[in-house]
């Protein structure tokens, strides 16, 4: 037997203990009408009880012969939970959070899950989906990238090696413009001149192709430094000038262009309203919760 189907049968049992408690403490008399089946001490069985035995364990048949096996399993329920009270167990520590878990659980089920059923089938306005995609457009937004070469040598501190690795890289510019086939295909970056003229690892091997580069650049210095110079090219295969930062001196090409994409309301609808129901739901669960805080306060006896 599944989990949820043996709740409501603890669910029944702790309530007939609270119930008989209570009832042991202000003693009264029930009247027939209020449908109750049987006693068992204080404990008592009624209409109720039997039409969820038999809807939840008998598929709702209500013959005669299902009615007395269901009211004889209520019966011994009933007399276990009467033990139970006679036992003391009406105010056990572990019976006690049982209980408070189980009623805190029914009250959601019974107060907060249909509206949030029914917050979950309704229809969200196109309006309000339109509002949130204006709100989000960034969500759907993807910025322009730009793929890199570079040719890097780094001076450090030394004025005179930054002035000889000017004119080494001023070289390498002339050089490149030189040679037509380089010049025409940017895909090759800056070819085997990085081998001679890059000190970045990463890349001198590779025809100094760094990859595809946002407009601010990675985390560390360099990569902005890479990233302000290359954005600051405007055609495909464009080679800098030598540039010099306090990361070192730059020869940076632009080598393809991966343009920015916005994606349409249409195409992102589906997310949209996914985000608005659970906003929806998170919007229903506080209010049930502070609902519940503000009508029922908290009170420590000695305070």
């Amino acid at each position: 037997m599944s989990k949820s189907r043996r709740i409501p049968g603890v669910l029944a049992a702790l309530l007939m203990l609270l119930s008989c408690r209570e009832k042991a403490e202000e003693p009264t008399k029930v009247a027939e009408s209020d449908g109750v089946l049987l006693r068992v001490g204080s404990v008592e069985v009624t209409e109720a009880d039997l039409d969820h035995q038999l809807r939840e364990y008998h598929g709702g048949r209500r013959d005669t012969a299902t009615r007395e096996l269901a009211l004889d399993v209520l019966a011994g329920r009933a007399q276990f939970a009467q033990a139970g009270l006679d036992a003391g167990l009406g105010r056990d520590s572990v019976m006690r959070s049982e209980m408070a878990r189980l009623l805190s659980s029914r009250l959601r089920e019974t107060d907060l899950f249909p509206r949030l059923k029914e917050a979950a089938s309704g229809e969200i306005p196109e309006e309000r989906l339109r509002e949130i995609y204006q709100e989000q457009r960034e969500r759907f937004q993807s910025e322009e990238k730009r793929q890199v070469a570079v040719l890097w040598l780094n001076p450090g501190a030394d004025p005179d090696r930054l002035a000889r690795y000017q004119e080494k890289l001023r070289q390498a510019l002339e050089w490149f413009g030189k040679d037509a086939n380089l010049a025409s295909r940017p895909e090759q970056g800056f070819s085997v001149l990085s081998v001679d003229y890059s000190e970045h690892a990463a890349s001198r091997y590779k025809g100094g192709v760094v990859g595809w580069m946002q407009r601010a650049g990675g985390l560390d210095a360099w990569s902005k430094a890479v990233s302000e110079i290359a954005f600051s090219l405007e055609i495909p295969g464009e080679v800098s000038a030598v540039m010099t930062r306090p990361e070192g001196a730059f020869l940076v090409r632009y080598m393809a262009l991966d343009p920015a994409v916005e994606r349409s309301f249409d195409s992102v609808r589906g997310e949209l309203e996914k985000f608005e129901r659970q906003r929806i739901r998170e919007k229903l669960e506080r209010e049930f919760e502070g609902a519940i805080r503000a009508k029922y306060p908290v009170e420590r006896p000695g305070d």
